[in-house]
Parts: structure tokens; sequence; C-alpha cells
């Protein structure tokens, strides 16, 4: 009898014991709160902010989501809907350059009967398809085999979102030693940052950057930059093997901690390391 193979999803237990309801509208707590990254929103609009799905139901499942409270589009104003509509190009394209799915469903589900999980306040989903991704698992055990950490897709996902609506194309690399004693700089203290070419993914632009600076198996963790959307540059964190002799490329330096947090990227640093504490960087 060969042994049975497990697939963990733990993030799921919630969603499936039904213990993952809350209090109040959901969308508009998130919306009320302080920190975009741990409220997974990737967008603020002047009537519409985008959300990443916390039980997605394929990697890279966002929402484009009202400000206002209301459950039907007959609900809605013009501008809302204008907006939602307007956000739907550069959602697409964020998507198609930073996870490269093969289609697309987009749909609002309005009312319980049609399917809405929450019923009273409207919502497009937006779900990347890829060739195969409906197997056995989702159809007949209810399990979706997530191939990518959330924090991991949410910085792909923010940062393609800041270059799509503000037309930047600069990305910036946060690089910690897998002990969170080192971190890759440059000469004057400040955080790598390289260009994006025009259709590369601006995580791989980071990651081939910091590779080319030193920074050995660089591993994507996250979102580095500001906690609210729409605020500061984009920052993406890389754990990585820095070698103890110092970067390839004499402009560049491996440093203590401490170094980092006297250079002009400080800011970055300090609201940044502690949130990813528990990925072994202090």
């Amino acid at each position: 009898m060969t042994d049975r193979q497990r697939l963990w999803t733990p993030w799921r237990m919630p969603y499936v014991a039904g213990n993952s309801r809350e209090t109040g509208c959901i969308f508009c707590n998130r919306l009320a709160a302080d920190d975009d990254v741990l409220s997974l929103i990737l967008h603020r609009g002047e009537n519409v902010f985008i959300i990443m799905n916390l039980f997605p139901y394929n990697t890279g499942h966002v929402m484009i989501v009202p400000n206002t409270h209301v459950a039907s589009p007959e609900d809605a104003s013009p501008d809302m809907l204008a907006e939602m509509a307007v956000l739907r190009g550069p959602v697409l394209r964020a998507l198609r350059r930073g996870l490269g799915p093969e289609g697309f469903n987009l749909g609002l589900n309005v009312g319980a009967v049609a399917g809405a999980g929450v019923t009273d306040h409207l919502h497009e989903h937006v779900v990347p398809r890829w060739q195969g991704d409906a197997n056995f698992m989702p159809i007949l055990a209810e399990t979706t085999v997530m191939p990518e950490l959330i924090p991991v897709t949410y910085g792909k996902l923010r940062a393609e979102l800041v270059r799509e609506l503000q037309g930047v194309t600069e990305i910036r690399g946060l690089v910690i030693s897998a002990d969170g004693e080192r971190a890759l700089i440059d000469v004057d203290g400040a955080l790598p940052r390289v260009h994006a070419h025009a259709d590369e993914p601006l995580w791989q632009a980071a990651r081939r950057d910091v590779h080319d600076r030193g920074a050995v198996d660089a591993e994507l963790i996250g979102w580095a930059g500001e906690a609210r959307a729409g605020t500061g540059p984009p920052v993406l964190l890389f754990r990585a093997a820095l070698a103890a002799e110092g970067a390839r490329d004499p402009r560049h330096r491996i440093a203590g901690i401490d170094e980092l947090l006297a250079g002009p990227d400080v800011a970055i640093a300090r609201a940044a390391l502690p949130q990813w504490a528990g990925d072994g960087v202090t």
C-alpha cells in the first residue's frame, strides 16, 4: 500500500469550517483599515478599490469593489460603475504580466440565489485561468490547490497595478539574508533598484537585478513598500543567500541590518522588516 500524499492548504480551514465570518461588511471593514497589505487591498481609487480574495478560486483572484456600500448595480452611481469598467483593463494587464494566465472569468453575482458570497456589497470577480487548472481536486474534493502563497501573489500584482495606473517601471528590491542579519544595498546605503523591460514583469526585473548584484537564489517573499495602496514606490522583499565576501559589483555591498536602517531607505526597511519576522527576517 502506498503512502497517501497530502496537499496542505491551511489558509482555507476557516472558510471550510465556517469560521471566516466577521461582524459587519468585509469590504467596508477592509477599506476602513490602515494596513492595505494585511487587508490585501491592491489599489484605492476615488470610487472603487481592488482587493485580493483571501479564499481565492484560483491564484490571482481579485475583486473590483465600490467604495460605497451598495448591493446591486442599479444602486451604484454612474461614477462607480464607470470606474469599475475603466479598471478592468489595467487589472487584466497587471494579471497577464505578473502571472501569465491564459484566460479569465469575470463576473458579478447579485444576490445569494445568483451565487454571491457577500450579498450586501457589490463586487466584480476577476479570476485568472490556466489550461488544466480545474481538475478533480476542486470538483470532487472541494479543495483548491494554490501553487503560490498569497503574500507573494500580492507583491507581484500590487507592483504591476502601480505600473499600470501610475506608469512606474522602476522597482526596488529589499534583499535580506536567510538569517535576517545582512542586506544587499548600494554604496550610498539605498536599496537596489532597476527599470523593467517593456514586457518584463516588475518582480522578475527585481529578481534579475538583485541576482546580478550578488543575491544567490533570491526568493520573492512579498510586498515591502508602503502599507497604504497608492503611496510610495513599489518595493519587493527577497530572501537570498548573501555571500559573506560581499557583492559581485563594487557599486553595491552586503551590509548589516543596522547599516540598512541608517540609510536613505530607512522608512521602507523599518516598515517592512517586522512584517516578515515570521519568515526568518528579524
